[in-house]
């Protein structure tokens, strides 16, 4: 009888989570190809009710620094403006560590699935621009 009453709380919460939906779509199938100014490779991008996140990492030289100022991204005719941005901020310079890899994430707006897309990143060297296809 002990040993039931240790398994309940897990059997609850297995309960609970099947029934819960899912409101996310991760999508990993997605080949970015970055440009020259500043090189941001996608990994996977998380479609939610609320919010587009896009993962992916800066590489860069080491021991340098660089900024990266706003992100929009642009699909099927409209413009999605990145709200907020994790791993670096937004007008403040970063400096690229010792492997001259940095894992960011990019929120924008909640937007559909889409086959082809552009990430425009404004940089004090220029506008780079990411261009993400689905595989």
């Amino acid at each position: 009888m002990v040993t039931i009453m240790k398994f309940i709380p897990v059997i609850i919460a297995l309960a609970i989570a099947s029934l819960m939906p899912l409101n996310a779509k991760v999508v990993k199938r997605y080949v970015s190809t970055p440009d020259a100014t500043l090189a941001f490779a996608v990994d996977s991008i998380d479609f939610r009710k609320d919010l587009t996140r896009v993962y992916g990492r800066l590489t860069g030289t080491p021991h340098t620094s660089s900024r990266v100022d706003s992100a929009v991204m642009k699909s099927a005719g409209r413009s999605y403006t990145g709200n907020d941005i994790d791993g670096i901020d937004f007008k403040r310079y970063f400096q690229w560590e010792d492997d001259g890899c940095i894992l960011i994430e990019i929120d924008f707006p909640a937007m559909r699935q889409f086959k082809f897309a552009r990430l425009h990143l404004s940089t004090p060297r220029g506008e780079s621009i990411t261009n993400l296809t689905r595989k």
